[in-house]
């Protein structure tokens, strides 16, 4: 596209002469989402709001520039944002300003504040279903044992709930020792606990096979260890917890956090709509440093993880919000989230932030770090890298945060009085693959992030996961998220079942491609991850003279060098997969590829079979 003067392309209007006046200035907030674009000729493109019906016809690079302004800004926001993006615009902001607020009196860009009064209209929402507390463990009774004191010593919960054990323990020695947990915990009878280890795992499976021989194989696919050569099956316990909980709401409790609510330590900044990238961290030098900054809440964190869990959004706002909610919460929201929204929207999941350890893999997501997050993390006395190795610190949000997708915290609640997916037995990342799902099946519903959050403070040692480790990101359940795609259908009247079919006919697509097509997919879609990472450093390369930091920039020229260097050779299979091992044969390569193909079509048969399955289990229950 080459430069262009943007103020002087829409068809049929009068355009400002140089030199005229510049409309007034408007602080309100306004995005251009749910507008169609008609290519007409190669002079025009027809824009047709698809709620309104009101079009105009305008040149096409105002159209593309327009696809920019999907974010809720002022319009000078807009402008300025368009210029920082677009060199073709000349870095020149007013010229942009009467263009973009003729497309606002034309009636195509939303009002936040009209969107915000629709979502805070008053609506009879019904009782919220009974909760049901999870905690998954996996050969750690130490930390089930530290979990297990601190719900007996926290605030008790006063909605009806049920608390149950599911152990995915491989060692019998601490299978042994839960359970004993267990009962110890019972007799002394402050809360009663159910336990849910191979036994009565093996008694849901069964039943699920006998009422659904047809689906035996998607059963077992999704619920059964065996399945998997020992690999680490993180997806189980949780597919386990929601169907012990259909037409319940869930919380499930990872075994190494403690009980408690902490506070923020940054100041509150009320109810807002963002994204995972609205986050911030605070950094501690080491343990004692984070518990003397302590500050617990006195409330249950149950409790408050519940306390919207299910409700309709107006119904939630109302319980967070002295009064309607204000424009501003709508600042940087996105406009093609906020406009699939209304007042009946459910708050389908909830999230919390964490105190201690981050839950990550390794150190590298420091990269991701906001400025300010930066900021505090580079004035660490102990250094950048022992301070991130110490793992010691606050990831969350300053308010409760409502997001389209969420990543999965260290107590996360769900509602599944609503048709809900699995998560995929085996490997990491499981998380994101959920999340994408979950939003396809639910397009209207959204995650609320609390501002509190919960110590999450591992027994064993996490040293290993620092910033030594190699920096550019590798493939895994990833490449299978990209391949389903960020583009949620978000029409009307379909129904969850049919979404996930959707889905599943996807995966499917995918399993049935040549070999050849397979991994040309697979490579083109990690340089694309690689990419946007390198980008990210790119960003923090050029915002590091501002921290003066010299450790800090040398983190960041060896990352932009290794992603770099990383993007410029073929990547091996077990790249692509995200695996451990390096050199494979090449048998072993072809053999490790048919697995996968395998894998995938087993998956897409499970998403297929899972309405039914999610059925049988509401039998399970009725029955136990």
């Amino acid at each position: 596209m080459s430069d262009y003067n943007f103020s002087y392309s829409i068809n049929n209007q009068t355009a400002p002469s140089p030199g005229s006046g510049q409309p007034p200035e408007d602080s309100a907030l306004w995005s251009f989402t749910g507008v169609d674009l008609v290519d007409l000729s190669n002079r025009f493109t027809l824009l047709i709001d698809r709620v309104s019906g009101k079009r105009l016809l305008v040149q096409p690079e105002v159209a593309i520039v327009l696809t920019h302004c999907e974010t809720f800004r002022t319009l000078r926001g807009h402008a300025e944002y368009l210029v920082g993006v677009l060199p073709q615009l000349g870095g020149q902001v007013e010229p942009i300003l009467p263009t973009l607020a003729h497309i606002r009196d034309a009636g195509l860009m939303r009002s936040a504040e009209i969107v915000a009064k629709s979502l805070s209209e008053h609506i009879e929402a019904p009782p919220l279903a009974p909760l049901k507390i999870f905690i998954i463990t996996c050969d750690r009774p130490k930390a089930v044992e530290r979990l297990l004191a601190s719900i007996e010593n926290a605030p008790t919960i006063s909605s009806p709930h049920s608390y149950c054990l599911i152990d995915d323990s491989r060692l019998e020695t601490s299978s042994v020792e839960n359970l004993a947990l267990i009962d110890a915990c019972n007799k002394r009878r402050r809360l009663t606990i159910d336990y849910f280890g191979i036994t009565e795992r093996n008694s849901l499976i069964e039943h699920l096979v006998t009422a659904l021989p047809e689906q035996a194989d998607a059963v077992r696919f999704l619920l059964q260890r065996d399945e998997w050569d020992g690999l680490p099956t993180y997806g189980i316990s949780r597919s386990f917890a929601l169907l012990l909980s259909v037409g319940a709401r869930a919380v499930i409790l990872d075994d190494d956090i403690v009980c408690e609510a902490i506070r923020s330590p940054l100041p509150n900044t009320g109810v807002q709509f963002g994204s995972v990238g609205s986050r911030e961290a605070v950094f501690y030098s080491n343990h004692e440093d984070l518990a003397a900054h302590t500050r617990r809440l006195p409330d249950n964190p149950i409790t408050l993880a519940a306390r919207q869990l299910g409700m309709p959004l107006a119904g939630g706002l109302s319980s967070l919000l002295h009064g309607d909610l204000p424009v501003e919460a709508l600042a940087g929201a996105n406009g093609a989230f906020m406009r699939i929204l209304t007042a009946n929207s459910k708050i389908i999941k909830t999230q919390c932030g964490t105190w201690g350890d981050p839950g990550t893999g390794d150190g590298h997501w420091i990269s991701s770090l906001d400025r300010d997050s930066t900021r505090r993390l580079l004035d660490s006395p102990a250094g950048v890298s022992a301070t991130v190795e110490a793992r010691t610190l606050w990831l969350g949000y300053t308010g409760s945060t409502l997001t389209k997708h969420g990543v999965m915290s260290q107590l996360t609640g769900y509602d599944a009085t609503e048709l809900l997916p699995p998560f995929f037995p085996a490997f990491r990342g499981e998380d994101q693959l959920f999340a994408y799902m979950l939003t396809t099946l639910h397009p209207d519903s959204l995650v609320l992030n609390n501002n509190w959050a919960v110590p999450h403070l591992p027994l064993e040692a996490r040293g290993n996961r620092s910033l030594r480790g190699e920096i550019a990101e590798q493939g895994g359940m990833s490449l299978l998220t990209h391949w389903l795609g960020d583009s949620v259908d978000l029409s009307e009247g379909i129904s969850p079942a049919t979404r996930l079919a959707r889905i599943a006919q996807s995966i499917t697509e995918l399993a049935q491609l040549s070999e050849k097509d397979l991994l040309n997919f697979g490579r083109v879609e990690l340089a694309k991850t690689q990419s946007r990472q390198l980008a990210g450093y790119d960003q923090q390369l050029q915002d590091a003279h501002q921290h003066g930091s010299d450790t800090w920039l040398k983190y960041l020229q060896r990352g932009h060098e290794e992603i770099l260097e990383t993007l410029q050779r073929e990547p091996s299979i077990t790249e692509l997969l995200g695996v451990a091992e390096k050199t494979l044969s090449e048998q072993e390569a072809t053999t490790m590829l048919a697995s996968v193909r395998r894998g995938g079509e087993r998956f897409s048969h499970a998403l297929r079979a899972w309405p039914d399955i999610w059925e049988a289990a509401r039998d399970y229950q009725r029955r136990i």
